[in-house]
């Protein structure tokens, strides 16, 4: 570098500078630059290094996020498990439910047991009204509420396993 950079380029190489991860010709170009420059000087001189992340601050987005993309898969997994329901793949909701209900405990721990049910009823109404409305053949709304009802108690034993397997591995202290 030459010495003469502008003061937009000045303010870009000014904080790489105060960190000390510039390289010399660029530390020399911003003093060179500092020198003739009062606007750019004033600006170094006034520079207050960022505040450090709040480290619960970010630890408190992260666990939001997470359990925000849970609920997403919870979500999608039982609407999936449900219209399994009329199909001969209808067994996998064995092993689906339960693991729906340990996602459903780890977004609400124990009030996971008082939420799935209503949610599980409400999806398989939709699911029936979704099929009823394309004018597919669907089995009768109680048919449907019943596997609800099953799909429930399977759901609720993921919650119970979650719930167990959280206080067996809870930190002592």
């Amino acid at each position: 570098m030459n010495g003469d950079i502008g003061c937009e380029i000045c303010k870009d190489l000014l904080p790489l500078v105060e960190d000390g991860v510039a390289s010399e010709e660029s530390c020399a170009a911003v003093q060179a630059h500092l020198e003739r420059c009062p606007a750019c000087r004033a600006l170094a001189k006034g520079a207050v290094p960022p505040p450090a992340p709040d480290g619960e601050a970010l630890l408190r987005r992260v666990r939001r996020t997470l359990r925000g993309l849970t609920l997403v898969i919870l979500l999608a997994g039982v609407l999936f498990g449900v219209g399994l329901s009329s199909s001969m793949n209808m067994f996998y909701n064995s092993l689906i439910m339960p693991a729906m209900g340990a996602a459903a405990y780890y977004v609400w721990r124990w009030k996971a047991a008082a939420v799935l049910p209503p949610l599980l009823a409400g999806m398989s109404l939709v699911c029936w009204l979704l099929c009823w409305g394309w004018g597919v053949e669907a089995e009768p709304l109680p048919a449907y509420l019943i596997w609800a009802v099953i799909y429930c108690v399977l759901a609720l034993v993921g919650v119970a396993i979650a719930g167990l397997f959280h206080f067996a591995l809870k930190k002592e202290g």
